[in-house]
This record gives C-alpha cells, structure tokens and sequence, in this order.
C-alpha cells in the first residue's frame, strides 16, 4: 500500500464512486486526475489498482511534489481555466477531480473539455464541498445548470449525484458521475 501523505475522507468518497461505475479490471483503465494538487487521489487509486494516471495540475509547486512522489506517469502543469488541454479527444476512461471545481476554482467552462479528454462510454466523477455551491461566485447558480447543459446537448449523461455528509473538515460534500456519450463529432 502507497502511503506517505493522508488520504482524506472526500479522496476515497470520491475513488469509491469511480469504482461504482466501473467494475472492471482497473489496470487498463486510462485516467486523468483534474487539479492532482500532490498526489491524495492517485495515491488512493493505485492503493485500488488503477495503474495507469495522469496529472493534470496548474500549480508548478504542487505538480513537483507529485513528481517527487512518481504516482502519475504523465505530467500536465497547464490551465485548465484558460485554455484547451494539450490532450487529444476521448484520451480517457476515467476523468476525474477531487475538489479541483471548488478549492482549485477551476471553472463551469472547463466542463466541457473534461468531456473531451474522456472516451465515449468513459466516466468523469466530480467531487466538492456543496457549500462551494452558494460561497463561490464561479459555482452560484452555474455549475449544476453547466453540467445539465452538457447533458443536454449529448455530451454526458448523469449517472449519480451523491450527497456525503463529513466529506471533507467535516462539511457536506457532493460527488457527480457522467457517462461520455458517443456523440459524432464531439469535442
């Protein structure tokens, strides 16, 4: 077991639902951590058997700790708020970000490149203190309807939103997981 920093409550919360939807042998699953700080949700994924991580991370310090640590086997240090990701289409089984949409404020615009980055079939799990819902005026009244937005124009379907109480310093949480929809010509 990997083990040199703690895995908080909303990681494994968070892990725990990208296990829900995906049963399968998690060794050839290919996944994007989205606002990978240091390494808590891939450390938790490899302690699961997910094998094949990639760190998306805008933070320079952040990303040399994670690299230090050697939990992912590629390494984005770019903006996911201001551009789009040096990643082709549909590169992903699993997207994933454990409170990189509230703590990291990455925005409702970025939605739709976590979509593209994800396989059709492929899953992307979202995790956040719900406070971050009404506290951040990025998330007020846009994020949920961003996200239903996406659905609605058949980029993702939802597949849970799930409510944590004790997420994270003891505050609730919300978890969404999207299925990528097979959508010609997406991106």
């Amino acid at each position: 077991m990997i083990s040199d920093i703690s895995i908080q409550r909303s990681h494994e919360v968070t892990v725990d639902v990208v296990c829900e939807f995906l049963p399968e042998s998690k060794k050839k699953l290919v996944v994007l951590d989205v606002g990978a700080g240091t390494g808590r949700v891939a450390e938790e994924m490899l302690n699961r058997g997910f094998q094949l991580i990639d760190a998306l991370e805008s933070s320079e310090q952040r990303l040399a700790v994670a690299k230090k640590r050697s939990l992912y086997d590629n390494y984005y240090n770019c903006n996911i708020a201001t551009s789009r990701l040096p990643i082709d289409d549909g590169v992903y089984d699993v997207v994933v970000s454990a409170e990189g949409i509230g703590e990291r404020r990455i925005p409702c615009l970025a939605l739709r490149e976590l979509a593209r980055v994800t396989k059709p079939g492929g899953v992307v799990v979202i995790s956040l203190k719900e406070e971050h819902l009404h506290t951040i005026s990025e998330y007020v009244d846009r994020l949920e309807p961003a996200m239903m937005s996406l659905q609605t124009d058949g980029h993702w379907e939802l597949l849970a939103r799930e409510v944590v109480p004790y997420y994270s310093d003891g505050k609730t949480g919300l978890v969404f997981a999207f299925k990528r929809c097979y959508l010609p010509g997406a991106g």
